[in-house]
């Protein structure tokens, strides 16, 4: 008898034994991370690698130190790791919340166009606003297009994050929702199809950023927002993470357990853990794809030929970088949050949601202190080192312009 106990609870952990899983054989590990404690971190990354973005703008405008240049992209570094543990934790506020898919594809959705609005606000009326005194209103979009196209490296700036989580919310909605009014029966193969919508979305996404830098368009900053922030390597991570939890459902029932049984087995331990497994192990294989993808067109962008005057060295350099900005070759950092995915548990739930509310906001004031410090001292620098420029006197003496003509005169270069 004891034997057999023993034996039955030795194997209760296995994939394939999920149904024989209960309170008496369960594990006794347990993950202290929620969705909470990956949002918090996200977001302390996000603001991290938002500085990036200063420091290139500050790059563009005036000349900078040479240990003073490689800080962009190690800052940088941080992004790839918030969008990940950002797209993780709204799967798991997904799967909890009752109420989970309607909350939060009314929730990213909002945000998105909430974030579009305020870069129209600030583009059209903040900085065209401030150029178009000293210019003629064309001149001064233009100006504006090239200070915002600037901030990133190929011709286009992505920053909407909402877009990505909104992207991926949709994906988990198709795949794992089950209509109660419409699609039912043999029609419910139409709403999984519906997945193609976000799927080709993320794909002409990458696209448009590809031929950007490619030169072949130009792409406008109305777009920006538009575009997508993640690797393409995290969305099929995340594409993984809602066919897991389907197929493990549909197991389940398979083996003549109710739904209702099946709620029990997702609060297990043993549940848990295999999630965190599956998720440890989907991001390693990313990895490894992501370095090949982006191998692959390394080799395709260098068989062109290195360009007249132009070292190896520099030309590979540059081919990275632009492999980069499409989104390939940079998810090996997602490994350094594997230790945090082993002591996450997806179904952790926390009774105040206040705090999910602050959270957020917290979040987007240390984002805008990033943008708002951040602008105005690279701005301070270089008009201080405009002004100077323009006032100082010749080697023959002449006198210095007045202020007025000289920064309508500077702006206007």
């Amino acid at each position: 008898m004891n034997i057999e106990k023993s034996e039955k609870k030795f194997h209760s952990w296995h994939r394939k034994n999920i149904h024989l899983v209960n309170k008496e054989n369960d594990i006794k590990f347990r993950g202290p991370l929620s969705y909470r404690h990956l949002r918090i971190i996200g977001w302390v990354l996000l603001a991290v690698s938002q500085i990036s973005n200063i420091l290139r703008l500050s790059e563009k405008l005036y000349d900078m130190p040479g240990w003073y240049q490689a800080w962009p992209d190690v800052l940088n570094r941080a992004f790839y790791l918030m969008g990940p543990l950002f797209l993780i934790a709204a799967f798991s506020i997904v799967l909890n919340a009752k109420d989970g898919f309607k909350r939060l594809l009314i929730t990213y959705s909002g945000l998105s166009i909430l974030m579009y609005g305020v870069f129209i606000l600030i583009y059209e009326h903040y900085l065209v606003g401030v150029l178009s005194v000293f210019n003629t209103n064309e001149a001064a979009h233009n100006m504006a297009s090239a200070m915002i196209t600037s901030m990133g490296k190929h011709g286009f700036f992505a920053f909407n994050l909402f877009i990505d989580l909104l992207l991926c919310t949709l994906v988990t909605f198709f795949i794992n929702y089950n209509p109660t009014k419409y699609f039912q029966g043999k029609k419910i193969i139409i709403f999984r199809l519906l997945v193609i919508i976000p799927i080709l979305y993320e794909i002409a996404s990458i696209v448009i950023k590809a031929i950007t830098s490619e030169g072949i368009i130009t792409l406008s900053p109305y777009v920006f927002p538009l575009l997508t922030t993640k690797t393409p390597i995290s969305f099929l991570i995340f594409v993984a993470m809602a066919f897991f939890i389907k197929n493990r459902r549909k197991f389940f029932l398979k083996k003549g357990k109710s739904e209702k049984e099946y709620q029990e087995f997702e609060k297990t331990n043993v549940n848990s853990l295999h999630f965190s497994l599956f998720l440890t192990t989907a991001i390693v294989v990313a990895v490894i794809l992501d370095f090949l993808i982006a191998l692959g067109l390394g080799v395709v962008l260098f068989s062109r030929g290195i360009p007249e005057g132009v070292t190896e060295t520099t030309f590979i350099s540059y081919c990275m970088s632009k492999i980069s900005s499409w989104g390939f070759g940079e998810s090996f950092v997602m490994l350094l949050i594997i230790p945090l995915i082993i002591l996450f548990d997806y179904k952790k739930v926390h009774e105040d949601k206040l705090m999910d509310l602050i959270i957020p906001a917290a979040g987007i004031g240390a984002v805008a202190i990033v943008y708002i410090e951040g602008g105005y001292e690279v701005i301070r620098v270089w008009a201080a080192q405009k002004i100077e420029a323009a006032f100082t006197v010749d080697e023959g003496g002449a006198n210095p312009q007045p202020l007025i003509q000289a920064v309508k005169s500077l702006i206007r270069k």
